[in-house]
């Protein structure tokens, strides 16, 4: 076993936090950072910087972990596709670089739950120095945004504008929620983001590429002396040294695999761990720090017997909506099925930085509360009368939870899309135009969790991602396709609308819905809680300083550590929890 050298700290995981907190410690010239990413540097990848070209990115092994969930009995034994971002950047480098926050109250419960100095006025400051916000007055005239100048920055790294080009389909969008009673909000990063707004997006506004944790913070500052990057190297488990701190295990290092060989890098300092939170559970489970009975099953000898590992897994659901539309309006179906128009707009791209193919493809979002779609008294009452099988950390996130049903706090989402979004059963019809909802739901009920499956450091981690393994969850999803079909039959959407593809005309009963659904739900790609940042007796894995309860030295900054969802994309608020992160342990 050789040894790649020593450090004051080792980041393991390049994604959107490790490379966050490796760029601001590595700005003090005294400190050594190395980061372990097992991915590769793919900042030269044209597909992982043209906007337009984001979702053909999911399900290539070189970016993507393609780690897939169990059978899922609820869901006629479904397994889930799960896609992770590999590489440096993860998934800031595989998402459709959509810019969000949540709803103040939603990070207000972070403190409540026992972390404090985590709330929405702490994070604001760190949403603002993430970010360097561009746009112009066209641009936000087209999309109907008013920024709020106190809660944007306009000298961090990550680069956010707003889409240049704007579908056809916005304006009906927008006057069929009004007509419903859903109204405009002038900007929905200011911690209210309930109503239709305009989008934000991850991409350089005269660059017009992807910014990525691997663009903003990496590119810039690779050059630095301090700073040490390895890619291709698998890391199988973290070292600890033996002796004890306060009666706390000290981490030394971490151990990987890299070209069949292995290899530590050792950690004079700290040892971060940035995994997400899928791979952030399983690197704590094979490295001894866990839950005794789940280790030892697998072989694991027990190191810190920490049962909140792996458990309080929250996810985001959505299926699609998707309805042909008049074909004068231009979807991507143009560019899937027309090679002269594909070509024209790789030209518009390439010499503008204009077209389809130099924007988040959505520009306009709806995130209404559970009262805009369905009946809350009755919902209230189902959650109330809501059995689960749950361990602490589950029960003191869903008694959180239960407070928003009857609150302005958003649980719907939905987005429309210039074209028919890829789901089982969507057969396009050639020459046709589509347009598509993601329907997704925001505060899910069910709990899943992720764990080891073996003592193999190279094998996939057993994720149980339970989406809508309840009735409260799936009845909101039923009622949320209802309410969609009702958002299409306004006159406004019905003016350009069509035949119905999907879920069909043929589904319309709430049994046959909720069939359908089965066989259509999908994640939306914001995992989280995996290590929630709670009170240890609540089932929590690191406390408000992010480090791993019964350890000295070892921190998780990565969407792990979030330990109740909210009604936002996920990334910018990893780049806040980042950045809070780094002044922590800089302090």
């Amino acid at each position: 076993m050789s040894s790649a050298g020593a450090f004051d700290y080792v980041i393991i995981g390049g994604g959107t936090a490790g490379l966050v907190v490796a760029a601001r410690l590595s700005e003090n010239p005294d400190i050594s950072v190395c980061v372990v990413e097992a991915g590769k540097d793919h900042s030269t990848n044209v597909d992982t910087m043209v906007p337009g070209f984001a979702m053909k990115n999911m399900g290539n092994p070189e970016l993507d972990w393609t780690f897939f969930s169990s059978p899922q009995p609820h869901l006629n034994g479904r397994q889930i596709v799960l896609p992770r971002g590999k590489g440096l950047g993860g998934s800031s480098i595989l998402n459709i670089m959509g810019i969000s926050r949540g709803n103040a109250k939603e990070y207000d419960a972070f403190e409540a739950l026992g972390s404090p100095g985590w709330n929405w006025q702490s994070l604001l400051q760190y949403f603002k120095k993430s970010e360097t916000f561009t746009a112009s007055p066209q641009e936000l005239s087209e999309l109907d945004i008013t920024p709020n100048p106190n809660v944007h920055g306009s000298e961090g790294p990550l680069q956010v504008s707003v889409p240049r080009w704007v579908s056809d389909t916005i304006q009906p969008f927008r006057s069929a929620l009004e007509s419903l009673g859903i109204l405009r909000n002038p900007d929905s990063l200011s911690g209210e983001n309930s109503g239709v707004s305009g989008a934000y997006q991850s991409i350089h506004p005269t660059e017009v590429v992807r910014s990525s944790s691997a663009s903003a913070y990496y590119q810039p500052n690779k050059g630095r002396p301090n700073l040490h990057v390895i890619t291709g190297a698998h890391v199988t488990r973290v070292l600890f040294d033996g002796e004890k701190r306060d009666n706390k295990l000290v981490v030394s290092g971490a151990e990987y695999t890299q070209g069949g060989n292995t290899f530590t890098v050792s950690a004079k300092k700290e040892v971060v761990v940035c995994g997400g939170t899928f791979q952030t559970p399983q690197i704590l489970e094979l490295s001894g720090v866990g839950s005794k009975s789940v280790l030892e099953s697998k072989g694991i000898t027990c190191l810190n017997d920490l049962p909140g590992v792996g458990q309080n897994l929250q996810d985001h659901f959505w299926v699609p909506f998707t309805k042909e539309m008049d074909d004068k309006i231009d979807s991507f179906e143009v560019i899937m099925t027309d090679p002269a128009r594909a070509g024209q707009e790789w030209m518009l791209y390439q010499e503008l930085k204009r077209g389809m193919l130099s924007s988040f493809p959505s520009p306009s979002f709806a995130y209404v509360p559970v009262s805009t779609f369905t009946d809350e008294d009755s919902c209230a009452k189902n959650v109330d009368s809501l059995s689960l099988s749950l361990g602490p950390s589950e029960s003191k996130t869903i008694q959180k939870q239960k407070e928003w049903v009857k609150s302005n706090v958003p649980h719907l989402e939905f987005a429309p899309f210039p074209g028919c979004l890829p789901a089982p059963g969507a057969v396009p019809k050639p020459g046709k135009h589509y347009y598509s909802f993601f329907v997704c739901l925001l505060h899910p009920f069910s709990r899943g969790s992720v764990h080891v499956g073996s003592a193999d450091p190279l094998a996939a981690p057993v994720i149980e991602n339970t989406a809508l393994d309840n009735e409260v969850d799936m009845n909101m999803m039923v009622d949320a396709v209802k309410f969609i079909r009702k958002v299409a039959e306004t006159s406004e959407l019905g003016a350009i609308g069509r035949s119905e593809l999907l879920p069909g005309v043929e589904v319309q009963t709430d049994d046959q819905i909720r069939e359908w659904i089965k066989n259509s739900v999908q994640t939306m790609f914001h995992p989280i809680g995996t290590a929630s940042m709670l009170p240890r007796e609540d089932g929590g894995v690191v406390d408000p300083t992010l480090k791993v309860y019964g350890t000295d030295n070892l921190r998780v900054v990565d969407a792990s550590v979030i330990p109740i969802h909210i009604s936002a994309h996920t990334q910018a608020t990893v780049y806040a929890i980042a950045e809070k992160a780094a002044d922590i342990i800089k302090a």
